[in-house]
């Protein structure tokens, strides 16, 4: 009975222990998710608190050792006397793992106050380098990586454009560079997490060929789809995603002028599907009508920067733009937005431990802890 009562005294020990972390957790990640600035002081008093719970887990251990070589020592003995296995009380092995998982979760702190405190408070950075600003390291990496993707480009998708196509006025499957692609979708991704929206980001790609832009997109937002007219086109990239295993990946095979589906969409990237000037005209007028306030628009070319002002969109920064704003409101979400860290971590599968708050709340915010093996789907 001695023995069961240690038990008790540790399973108490133990849950109070839990309960204290994760109240100061909860309210780390609740002072994370709110608009700048934070309450420090109050991040800080939580810090400190959680640094002394890891000594106390480390105090606690030795006594769950003492614990089960005195339990284990009256099982044998048991055993001897009775017969049969010599097994602890079934309440000691589910608190040996609860305990063991969380040393496992204590470890970590350090990388938990690490990432904290790049959020208490965040250091803004820009959406895009200046474009002097980029070490020629960076600019040699990225113009290889280019080359490697359109040759990848070309063995993928080998075919012309169809006539029907072409008669339609749309350009053949061309795409804007890879590293280029990326600059822009990463700030509308940053911007996307500064809109605090409660979904995950939907992608489109207006003319996505064969679909690469499409799979570049999933990187950073939770669902990337395109629309292409040339039937060829769109089979390349329906087997690419098939290939690929990418669930969250569709292409349709159908108009962009008539597309009537722009408003399910938080980012848009278009760059000059249409040959025709008043067909792309059109086909920016079509996109800006359906689309929500507030979505992000990717149109990579100076025409729509020298019209979108009277389409009534807000320049966010390079060629991102704002659906429905005015500079005013652009430029304010901007700002947010370079206060959103520059970590990308997908998190469809989350990882069940105390410091799951934090973390979706520092992923909320653009930071992540970099692990060896990433996170997938």
């Amino acid at each position: 009975m001695e023995l069961l009562d240690d038990i008790d005294v540790l399973e108490r020990e133990f849950d109070t222990l839990v309960a204290h972390v994760t109240r100061d957790c909860a309210e780390i990640a609740t002072e994370l998710a709110r608009p700048l600035p934070c309450d420090s002081a109050r991040i800080i008093a939580c810090q400190r608190r959680i640094t002394g719970y890891v000594r106390d887990v480390s105090a606690l251990l030795p006594k769950l050792n003492i614990a089960e070589s005195r339990l284990a020592a009256e099982a044998r003995a048991r055993a001897e006397a009775e017969g049969g296995r010599p097994l602890l009380p079934p309440r000691w092995y589910t608190l040996r793992m609860r305990a063991d998982r969380l040393r496992s979760d204590m470890n970590q702190w350090h990388e938990i106050q690490a990432l904290i405190a790049q959020q208490a408070p965040p250091t803004p950075q820009p959406l895009y380098w200046a474009s002097d600003g980029r070490p020629a390291a960076a600019v040699t990496q990225a113009d290889v990586s280019d080359t490697l993707f359109n040759s990848l480009h070309k063995l993928l998708n080998p075919q012309s454009q169809d006539a029907a196509a072409y008669d339609h006025g749309c350009y053949p499957d061309i795409g804007l560079s890879n590293s280029v692609f990326l600059e822009h979708a990463h700030a509308a991704y940053r911007a996307f997490l500064a809109q605090r929206r409660r979904h995950g980001a939907r992608f489109l790609d207006v003319g996505c060929g064969a679909g690469l832009k499409v799979v570049s997109a999933v990187e950073f937002f939770e669902r990337a789809d395109g629309i292409e007219f040339d039937v060829g086109y769109a089979d390349t990239a329906k087997a690419l995603f098939d290939a690929m295993g990418l669930g969250q990946c569709h292409v349709m095979q159908a108009d962009a002028l008539t597309f009537e589906a722009y408003g399910d969409y938080d980012v848009i990237y278009f760059y000059r599907p249409m040959r025709d000037e008043a067909a792309m005209r059109a086909l920016e007028a079509r996109i800006v009508e359906q689309a929500r306030p507030g979505t992000l628009l990717i149109a990579a070319y100076g025409g729509f920067a020298a019209r979108h002002a009277d389409l009534g969109c807000g320049r966010l920064d390079g060629h991102v733009y704002v659906a429905g704003a005015n500079e005013a409101q652009a430029n304010e979400l901007r700002n947010a937005a370079e206060h959103i860290g520059v970590s990308v971590r997908r998190r469809e599968t989350k990882l069940q431990g105390l410091w799951e708050p934090l973390l979706a709340a520092s992923h909320a915010n653009g930071y992540g802890i970099r692990r060896v093996t990433p996170i997938r789907v």
